[in-house]
Formats: C-alpha cells, sequence, structure tokens
C-alpha cells in the first residue's frame, strides 16, 4: 500500500501561472498522469549509476527532452548493494549509501535526503536549459 498525499500538482501549478514567471515541477513516475507534458529525465542520460526516472513540466519556457537511452544495465535486486556493472535503486531503506552518494553527486546527504533527492546532474540540465533560453 502506498502512502497517502494530498494533491498538490494542480493548486502549485495554478499558483506558478498567477505569478507569471517562469517555473518547473518535478514528480515521479507515478504522478505521470497528474503532469501536463512532463519531460523524463534519467541517470543514463548523465552517466550515472542509476536509472532513477524523474519528470519534469515546466510552465513559461519550454524544457527539451533528452534522448532516453536503452537500459543497458541490470538494475541492482532491492535489500543488495550494487555491483559494478549494475544500476543503483536507492528508495526506501535501501542498501549502500555510500554507494548512492558517490552514484548520484551527493556525497553531503543522509540515507533519508538520497531517497527523495533529485541527482545535482538533473537540477544542472533544467538550469542550463532555462538560461540557454532567456
Amino acid at each position: 500500500m502506498q502512502n497517502e498525499h494530498p494533491d498538490l500538482l494542480g493548486p502549485t501549478r495554478d499558483a506558478l501561472n498567477a505569478v507569471g514567471v517562469p517555473w518547473v515541477i518535478e514528480n515521479v513516475m507515478g504522478a505521470a498522469d497528474q503532469m501536463n507534458d512532463p519531460v523524463l529525465l534519467c541517470g543514463a542520460h548523465f552517466g550515472l549509476n542509476t536509472y532513477r526516472h524523474r519528470l519534469f513540466e515546466s510552465g513559461g519556457w519550454d524544457l527539451p527532452e533528452p534522448e532516453h537511452l536503452v537500459h543497458e544495465r541490470r538494475q541492482t535486486k532491492m535489500g543488495r548493494r550494487r555491483k559494478p556493472d549494475e544500476m543503483g535503486i536507492y528508495v526506501g531503506n535501501f542498501i549502500g549509501v555510500d554507494d548512492a552518494k558517490e552514484d548520484m553527486g551527493v556525497k553531503w546527504m543522509s540515507r533519508e535526503g538520497i531517497r527523495e533527492c533529485i541527482p545535482p546532474a538533473y537540477t544542472e540540465y533544467v538550469g542550463t536549459a532555462f538560461l540557454e533560453q532567456l
């Protein structure tokens, strides 16, 4: 059973549009049906050792979607450490906090932060795309 979360996507989008400035919203794959033309970012695109799919919806500007690379490397089984030829899965009560920090470029984060984080490579991509359109 998944946790219940309040539906804040619609009200947040409405508030951001009312302000009238460019914006971006990030969410997990499970929110795809509530987002407007989301862009998928995947760790493989950025050379990370995790796929970690996340969706981004932009308003007031166009976020280009990079090519979604074929997932050639298998993912680690839940509850096990990532092997060198695998992609890590860092959700829930995962094993391998040090690996996750390295794999996602978040060496300062705790397990709790890692479970919820957006890898800095994703935010750099979004920020760079925005700056190129200014």
